[in-house]
């Protein structure tokens, strides 16, 4: 009996298997005739099949994979990513600028081979990772001008003054070294929570009780999740598509993380609907919607996608992903930075202090904030949010460097390596806000060639105004109020965790102390 189940359980495996073999050979070879056709960028060695696979599991985060594997190239090189698949990674200022600028409608396509993110997006309908079109370039447009909104206005600032304060009064109760970490995200995750749904979050695991929001504490609990479990670095799946459709322990998770995701948006949306009012747009979502209303039969199918339900959704859920990750590391490695550099605090808090009597707008007084600009700009420098930008593809064949790059290549650009490039900067490794100032104080001209946080071309980050202002109110808020050290004998960490897209620090304690 036992002998005729692993016989049943044999012939179960054999058509798994031969499908899985025909797939990777046929992949193969294609890889073999692409590159037969087309002069591609060269590349390091590799294994038969696995091609670089191994490097990406053993270290999750992509610039480091691709700082290693790019020692020997300038510009550009070829990464075999396994099982017929590869990628193009720019690592030069010259080089990026020709493809995300001079080139950028050719280069302004996105990568619709990884699973995960296919997943989330529901067929990547989001803002992050639709394909270049006219839908996409509505969908962009309304977003500006959505996250336009809140510059134009003092909504911003009321709404970051209101998160700051109730989060600073939980930190005076710090009598110890603790982690500022989470009390950053929750004051970030409020603001863009009162932006997108018109409601504070502010509830937290680590106080003893709750301002409001329960919801929304589980709203930042998931992304947090989805965060660490799915986007640390590479999954199966992803590299090999077909085990989507098996058991594996990561795929399961990316599914019921996005079930769970796309049901909480789906509830706000019809809470949204439900209470709409004409001409009163109380957060970014009313905003879409009343341009919905707007829609007749006879209105263009490209604005009608634009703006359907699903798409709403998912670009309330791309902002929530950028405000809850990327400006909450940014403050965060900004604290860090700021703790291990006495004299970079004591100038920050001098600026301040000589525009104490101004600080009661923010937003008109940050044009006087320059050595606070200078340090936001270096930490953006030293440790961008987005260590490599999201993959483009290509939309047809094209050049670059002298090389082919065939349509629907993915091409990533290592923003890090340009921020840590010693042609580009001296003494990259070092914190020197100074490096962003003028000998009289003033702020120097960014060169966007060698400075892109926010990527370029096309594909730049649609947030970038909003996201420097909120970062640029917060940092006079708190360093207003607060001073920061590291405990004494205690070497902090500035190696950031192994998360595949993003930069984050690991969690360390520091101590908080209210200033005089």
């Amino acid at each position: 009996m036992k002998h005729r189940m692993m016989d049943t359980a044999i012939i179960n495996w054999l058509p798994v298997k031969t499908a899985l073999v025909g797939i990777i050979v046929f992949l193969l070879v294609m890889s073999y005739l692409q590159r037969k056709q087309y002069k591609m960028p060269p590349g390091p060695p590799h294994l038969p099949i696995l091609g670089h696979y191994f490097a990406f599991r053993n270290d999750g985060r992509l610039y480091a994979v691709f700082n290693k594997l790019g020692k020997s190239f300038d510009d550009i090189f070829t990464v075999n990513l396994g099982f017929g698949r590869s990628l193009v990674v720019l690592k030069s200022a010259e080089i990026v600028h020709e493809a995300l600028v001079e080139k950028k409608e050719i280069f302004a396509g996105r990568d619709d081979e990884s699973w995960k993110f296919e997943l989330l997006t529901d067929g990547f309908k989001d803002l992050t990772f639709a394909s270049y079109g006219p839908v996409w370039r509505l969908q962009r447009q309304m977003t500006l001008r959505a996250l336009g909104s809140y510059l134009a206005s003092d909504k911003l600032e009321t709404y970051t003054r209101s998160a700051f304060e109730e989060v600073a009064a939980l930190i005076e109760k710090e009598a110890e070294p603790f982690e500022l970490d989470l009390y950053i995200r929750l004051l970030v995750f409020n603001i863009v929570c009162r932006m997108s749904f018109g409601k504070r979050c502010i509830t937290v695991e680590i106080i003893s009780y709750a301002i409001d929001g329960l919801e929304f504490t589980w709203l930042k609990n998931k992304i947090g999740e989805f965060n660490e479990k799915v986007l640390g670095g590479l999954i199966p799946s992803d590299v090999i598509p077909v085990l989507k459709h098996f058991p594996i322990p990561s795929s399961l998770t990316a599914k019921r993380l996005s079930k769970e995701l796309d049901g909480f948006f789906k509830v706000k949306l019809e809470e949204h609907k439900a209470t709409l009012n004409t001409g009163d747009a109380r957060d970014i979502m009313d905003q879409f919607l009343l341009l919905k209303e707007e829609l007749t039969p006879e209105s263009d199918d490209n604005a009608k996608e634009a703006l359907s339900d699903t798409r709403i959704m998912l670009t309330l859920l791309d902002i929530n992903f950028a405000a809850t990750v990327t400006t909450s590391d940014t403050l965060n490695w900004m604290v860090m930075y700021v703790a291990d550099n006495p004299k970079v605090q004591t100038k920050i808090h001098k600026e301040l202090d000589d525009l104490e009597n101004n600080l009661g707008d923010l937003r008109h007084c940050r044009t006087k904030m320059t050595y606070c600009e200078a340090v936001l700009r270096e930490v953006m420098r030293i440790r961008p949010g987005a260590p490599v930008a999201l993959r483009h593809k290509t939309r047809c064949d094209t050049k670059l460097g002298g090389y082919d790059i065939p349509k629907d290549t993915l091409v990533y650009p290592n923003i890090w390596a340009i921020h840590h490039d010693p042609k580009n900067w001296e003494s990259p490794e070092t914190f020197m806000p100074e490096r962003f100032l003028d000998k009289d104080g003033s702020l120097k001209k960014l060169d966007k060639k060698t400075w892109l946080p926010f990527g370029r071309g096309k594909r730049k980050c649609v947030g970038e105004a909003l996201a420097r202002a909120e970062i640029g109110m917060i940092m006079a808020l708190f360093f207003r109020r607060f001073s920061v050290s590291f405990p004494p004998d205690v070497q902090p960490d500035f190696e950031p965790m192994m998360f595949e897209i993003h930069d984050t620090p690991f969690p360390q304690k520091i101590i908080v102390q209210k200033r005089e």
